[in-house]
């Protein structure tokens, strides 16, 4: 019988496009690595796992070429079919993160979607609160294998730009009703601010920022139960860490919970 390899648990970003997935990415990582001023059109996924600066584009044939860090807009998305990104970011202790292209691009076909989902362990889909979980975005994730749904979350983005509680309370509660069974959990968010706080646990807990970690927190150890600890590379030393990083505050502690030894961290290549 073949094994597959053990492997880190897998987390694809999705929703329509300028929904928020790269400034989500960037806010994950905690550094600016995603692109967040492309057009739909320009950018395949990226795949995001630990490693030491170095990022190479995957062909549809299979094969894979280098390509830099600041010129992603060279890759043809006809004919590449991912780029894979090697980089330093405590949450890649943990897992792999997938930014994907935007749902609503006429330009992607549904084989862009249909070669990545099957290999992810969940999805945060984002959706905008000023127009919050449009009927394109449930006929799309209705075509999903349903066991993603049970690990998934559905994040909704730009609450900051409602106009007051109570329309942020109407929003919620509608996404919530319409969406809430396909979703392991419905959160809010304010992107911009969180990233602007992300080492301030107060204005964390106030975009919601907290939030979503505690509960991406619990669905990745549910969604861990199908990959081997041994995947797990060593945290970092956040003893010694200055300061207090959105992420670093559950890494650590999922990586403890799987009892890996300690080793050094990758010098060379991707994960």
């Amino acid at each position: 019988m073949i094994v597959d390899p053990p492997r880190k648990p897998r987390i694809a970003l999705m929703g329509e496009f300028s929904a928020g997935k790269s400034t989500l990415a960037n806010l994950l990582l905690e550094q600016d690595s995603s692109p967040v001023q492309v057009t739909a059109t320009q950018l395949p996924p990226i795949w995001y796992t630990l490693g030491t600066g170095q990022a190479e584009r995957v062909l549809t044939s299979g094969a894979t070429e280098p390509i830099s860090l600041t010129d992603w807009a060279t890759a043809d998305p006809a004919n590449t079919e991912m780029i894979r990104v090697g980089i330093e970011a405590d949450l890649l202790y943990a897992v792999d993160l997938v930014d994907m292209p935007g749902t609503s691009d006429p330009c992607m076909t549904t084989d862009t979607w249909s070669r990545v989902l099957p290999l992810v362990d969940m999805v945060i889909w984002c959706t905008p609160a000023n127009q919050a979980w449009r009927q394109s975005e449930a006929a799309m994730w209705e075509q999903v294998r349903p066991e993603l749904w049970q690990s998934s979350l559905l994040l909704v983005t730009r609450m900051d730009k409602m106009q007051s509680e109570l329309d942020r309370r109407r929003v919620l509660s509608r996404v919530r009703a319409e969406a809430g069974a396909m979703f392991r959990d419905v959160l809010p968010i304010a992107l911009p601010a969180a990233i602007a706080g992300r080492n301030d646990s107060e204005a964390l807990e106030d975009t919601g920022a907290g939030a979503l970690m505690r509960v991406l927190e619990s669905a990745l150890d549910a969604a861990g139960g199908l990959c081997d600890a041994a995947a797990f590379p060593a945290a970092p030393d956040t003893a010694s860490a200055a300061g207090t990083t959105l992420t670093r505050k559950i890494v650590p502690r999922r990586i403890e919970r799987r009892a890996v030894p300690r080793r050094e961290r990758p010098q060379a290549g991707m994960a």
